[in-house]
């Protein structure tokens, strides 16, 4: 059972989310693996829907995005996995985001269709969200499979920042997504340096 798809444009004035104790607020102060718990916890009650992780700020955000990683691992053994899609809840869609969370049955590694092409965005702290969303909105209407990487934690904001306003790009052609984050290992200037990586899911609407 997952949760239905989330509106990219809920403002903060919008009330219908549903339960609040379906709600779990992240701050940059927030211990990842605490709240990675609380998700996991949520996700495995077959009688409700996962949480909507609300957060304002790139630490805020980044400490989500974690959190959400972290409990991915932990329902690894309960078979379940986990996507989320951000929505904004300002009007300036800056860093005031509700992050949709949802039930996946099983976590399987990814296959794509014969000749589907598959692109990785990286996303660094400078990097312009709306500008990175439109290229990410027009490998996806390309019908690639497209994937973002993020390095440093304005760099994991920013990347979840663009998701938000590809969502938004995508509404005229009826496509949404949604991602599943998952922490990496990029090589870079002879360095391991740890980043996450934003897998990308196309849905239609």
């Amino acid at each position: 059972m997952s949760e239905p798809a989330a509106k990219a444009g809920h403002t903060e004035e919008d009330e219908t989310l549903g339960d609040p104790k379906g709600f779990i607020k992240v701050s940059s102060q927030s211990n990842p693996k605490a709240v990675a718990g609380k998700i996991a916890h949520m996700a495995r009650d077959e009688t409700a829907s996962p949480p909507c992780v609300l957060c304002i700020g790139a630490a805020s955000i980044n400490q989500a995005v974690k959190s959400i990683c972290i409990a991915r691992q932990y329902l690894e053994r309960d078979g379940i996995d986990l996507s989320f899609q951000p929505a904004f809840r300002d009007k300036d869609r800056r860093a005031s985001v509700a992050l949709y969370i949802a039930k996946i049955p099983t976590r399987a590694p990814i296959t794509l269709a014969p000749g589907t092409e598959s692109v990785e965005l990286p996303v660094s702290g400078h990097s312009r969200p709306p500008v990175v969303a439109g290229a990410l909105a027009a490998r996806i209407r390309e019908g690639k499979h497209a994937a973002l990487v993020s390095i440093g934690v304005d760099a994991v904001a920013n990347a979840v920042l663009t998701i938000g306003n590809s969502r938004l790009y995508l509404e005229e052609n009826n496509m949404d997504v949604r991602c599943q984050p998952a922490f990496v290992t990029v090589h870079k200037e002879d360095r391991d340096l740890n980043a996450v990586r934003f897998d990308v899911k196309v849905d239609a609407i």
